[in-house]
């Protein structure tokens, strides 16, 4: 067996055990699988089976202890019983039982306590006031799941005893959710995990039927998932920044999925332990490396799977009249980078099969002004496409009509 001590490449991987082996889906069934041991492992003392963690860019790893209401907060050079750097704890949190932690872009941890979500700053430390606080109207978790948060981008999910609500991440007070998953069509009362992934989709693990369900962007009330690929014993759910689907079953299993599996297939990636598990949290940083909780203690490893071109851009359009002076290009950025950060846009117009120009542009810039004099007459295409380290992804065509 040969054994990994660099990296691969990955962004969401599940639960643990002894050493996680890799056996790519082409090589089922191979002699000679990849071993891939964790970098480190931290033992919380105190916490039993951590279940809600949370691993950051540079290293650190948050930690929920739900019996003393702490979040305790791990060195990135942490190891085995090390002590925390720093807690969060006292009256003044607000903790009480927590259960969920999420932590966006801008370092703001999202706790989940009773029927709220505790919002504290970047640099929140010992027994400090939250920022923000949002009532849900419901309790966090279920009689199947604890309470679960999660922050994807500018959204906020969470799972309670009225369904799966979604909430602008900025949210507060008594806020409305965007989306509100409830009602026997859903199933979600037998789900053990739920999570989002980039394109919006809502997926839900449910052991007993052997298959995960798959909400459209956007569902809400009594909806009926869209997809319901086979799973087998899902236990917990995770998405890398390619938007690949990690399905962990209880026995120490993870098929990795493309994220728009509908039936069944051969896994992207096939994932097993050496030894049993005891399902536990699960957490991918934004630099692709796994945190994985099993009965005392989290597993940090490197990453798994290798970085992809970025996704499509989104909503490019081409404002203006036929007849206008100038023309006005927009996207969005791609759901998925990938795993590696957009460096570039490209821009290129083209008349039938001809290429008439091609611009290049700052990986900031979201929009761009094309002249009538510098296209062609006639029906013309415009492309749109991202790169990263890996390459372009696939280009969106917008075709736009000029008149001279």
């Amino acid at each position: 067996m040969r054994h990994l001590a660099g990296a691969i490449a990955v962004t969401c991987t599940a639960l643990v055990g002894g050493a996680l082996v890799a056996v790519p889906a082409a090589a089922a069934g191979a002699a000679d699988p990849v071993e891939v041991r964790p970098e480190r492992t931290v033992r919380p003392a105190g916490v039993q089976n951590p279940q809600h963690i949370h691993l950051t860019s540079s290293g650190r790893l948050f930690v929920l202890h739900d019996k003393r209401a702490q979040v305790l907060v791990y060195g990135a050079n942490a190891r085995r019983t090390s002590r925390p750097i720093y807690r969060i704890a006292g009256r003044r949190t607000g903790l009480a039982r927590p259960t969920g932690i999420a932590r966006d872009a801008d370092g703001r941890l999202y706790v989940g306590s009773g029927s709220r979500v505790l919002v504290f700053g970047k640099k929140a430390r010992g027994n400090v006031r939250p920022i923000r606080v949002l009532r849900l109207g419901m309790k966090l978790g279920t009689a199947a799941m604890p309470g679960t948060v999660r922050v994807h981008g500018n959204k906020l999910l969470v799972v309670g005893t009225d369904g799966v609500k979604v909430f602008r991440r900025t949210a507060k007070g008594a806020a409305t959710p965007l989306q509100h998953l409830r009602g026997d069509k859903t199933g979600l009362q037998h789900a053990v995990d739920v999570n989002l992934n980039v394109d919006g989709r809502i997926w839900a693990a449910f052991p007993d039927g052997e298959r995960a369900r798959v909400f459209a962007p956007g569902a809400t009330g009594n909806a009926t998932p869209e997809l319901s690929p086979p799973a087998f014993d899902p236990q917990k759910i995770a998405f890398d920044r390619a938007g690949r689907v990690y399905l962990a079953a209880y026995d120490g299993e993870v098929r990795v999925l493309p994220a728009d599996a509908r039936a069944y297939l051969a896994p992207l990636f096939l994932l097993g332990y050496r030894w049993g598990a005891t399902p536990g949290g699960l957490s991918v940083s934004s630099t692709g490396k796994v945190a994985a909780g099993d009965l005392r203690s989290v597993r940090i490893y490197p990453r798994l799977l290798p970085v992809t071109r970025p996704w499509a851009v989104r909503s490019a359009s081409v404002s203006g009249a036929s007849t206008a002076a100038r023309r006005v290009v927009r996207w969005r950025a791609p759901a998925a980078d990938g795993g590696a950060a957009v460096t570039r846009f490209q821009i290129v117009v083209k008349r039938g099969d001809r290429v008439v120009r091609v611009v290049r542009l700052k990986a900031g810039r979201r929009s761009y002004a094309l002249t009538r004099r510098g296209l062609p007459a006639g029906t013309v295409t415009i492309l749109v496409k991202a790169r990263n380290r890996k390459g372009y992804g696939p280009a969106v065509s917008v075709p736009i009509t000029v008149v001279k």
